[in-house]
């Protein structure tokens, strides 16, 4: 399908949650050590937040998570399966996100891999700009 039209966008449902563990293991954004879990994902959607998926018949082929923390929204886990990359679903995704941020008034804040040209094209499209001076730091121990 070439068609970004012909996926479905619409917003997580718990039974998702196995096939949105393999799009974050196929792309390598998410990861149960790093606190990816049906509960937080419970969590963040009871605060507030949003979790938008594309899905292809009953496979989730893309994902946009965001959450609240009252001030801002963050974009985080956005991800589209490799195979189907480049063909307008990250910008389906992102559209739904930012809709979300302009719907509440809200900014929207976001991390992204140097590495990823493509992504940060995009974002700039969509007029994200970067914070120069800062380093992104994260405390992972839960102790």
């Amino acid at each position: 399908m070439d068609d970004p039209e012909s996926y479905l966008l619409r917003d997580f449902a718990e039974a998702d949650f196995g096939s949105l563990s393999e799009l974050w293991t196929a792309t390598g954004i998410g990861n149960p050590a790093r606190g990816d879990s049906l509960e937080s994902v419970r969590r963040t959607l009871g605060r507030g937040g949003r979790l938008f998926v594309l899905a292809l018949e009953d496979r989730i082929v893309g994902s946009a998570w965001v959450s609240d923390d009252g001030r801002r929204l963050y974009l985080h886990h956005m991800a589209v399966l490799p195979e189907l990359q480049g063909r307008g679903l990250g910008k389906r995704l992102l559209e739904a996100a930012v809709s979300a941020a302009r719907e509440r008034g809200m900014q929207m804040k976001l991390e992204v891999s140097e590495a990823n040209a493509g992504a940060i094209a995009l974002y700039r499209k969509y007029g994200f700009e970067t914070l120069e001076g800062y380093r992104t730091m994260i405390r992972r121990r839960t102790d």
